[in-house]
């Protein structure tokens, strides 16, 4: 007799096992496709924060009111370029958290070199270094806004008191260099885990506003507690491989003596992979952040 015998139960465990193979491949198949699926929505969402500062649409309020914090600072405004412009195998070399002596030395390098830069000022650093705010800007570089206070707690309590800080070190610049600012860096990078509640809605006033913000795509690890020349070099050249357009991050705070050193070999280095060096105007397409990148 076939059913209950011992060559019965060895059919039926075949089946069993043949069934459970072919439900983990349609499930495999399964999640592929609507995993394939998530990642093509997620780079539409990339896309579209870069659009959003390139191509700004300014939603209106409900009810046709203006948020209250829009009202302040008439003064702060820029205009966004009509297009952007991505140029292949070029670097931009930028440095937060200046001037200090450092920026004085990197100047005299940059000067050397023929190349321009991106400096992106703590506004309370530029009230004590006045020259090198004109210094900067005298030789061609870009003069940008990165914050006046520096304090990641303060800076990102609100909308408000991010405009107030940014208010700051805008009127500082156009002060001491006569140039009205139109790009700045947020202090950590656009997002992080002090401006998570507010970033959204900082991002869409800023770009209310006209200015446009950058973050990085390659970075020398100069912030890094006991960088050296050696650290700072290395970490530029691995973050940079691969890449065909490079935002690259520096400090030029009072410490980085570090980043002074490595520069005329991070130079040296560009220039044998072929690339050109150009300092950050807003019509660059800029490089942003968001939640996959982070």
């Amino acid at each position: 007799m076939y059913f209950g015998s011992v060559r019965f139960f060895r059919h039926l465990i075949v089946v069993l096992v043949i069934l459970l193979i072919f439900g983990l491949t349609v499930s495999t198949i399964c999640l592929t496709v609507i995993n394939g699926n998530y990642k093509d929505q997620i780079s539409e969402m990339q896309s579209e924060v870069v659009l959003a500062q390139s191509n700004p649409v300014e939603e209106k309020p409900q009810n046709g009111l203006t948020i209250e914090y829009q009202e302040g600072y008439p003064d702060m405004y820029a205009k966004l370029a009509e297009k952007t412009k991505t140029v292949p195998k070029t670097v931009y070399l930028t440095f937060d958290d200046g001037p200090s002596a450092r920026t004085a030395e990197i100047l005299d390098i940059l000067k050397q070199e023929n190349i321009k830069a991106t400096f992106f000022i703590i506004g309370r650093e530029g009230v004590r270094e006045k020259d090198l705010m004109k210094r900067i800007v005298e030789e061609g570089h870009t003069i940008g806004i990165h914050t006046y206070s520096h304090v990641y707690s303060s800076i990102y309590q609100s909308v408000e008191s991010f405009l107030d800080d940014f208010h700051q070190t805008y009127d500082l610049i156009y002060e001491v260099t006569g140039v009205k600012p139109e790009i700045f860096r947020f202090p950590g990078g656009s997002i992080n885990k002090y401006s998570a509640q507010y970033y959204e809605e900082i991002i869409a006033e800023m770009t209310r506003r006209g200015f446009t913000y950058y973050d990085w795509n390659s970075s020398s690890g100069d912030a890094i507690a006991h960088a050296t020349q050696s650290s700072v070099y290395n970490s530029t050249v691995q973050s940079s491989a691969g890449k065909d357009r490079i935002i690259l991050l520096m400090h030029d705070s009072i410490g980085k003596s570090c980043t002074v050193a490595a520069l005329p070999k991070i130079i040296e280095y560009y220039k044998a992979e072929g690339f050109q060096f150009e300092r950050i105007t807003n019509d660059v397409a800029p490089v942003a952040f968001n939640y996959i990148n982070y």
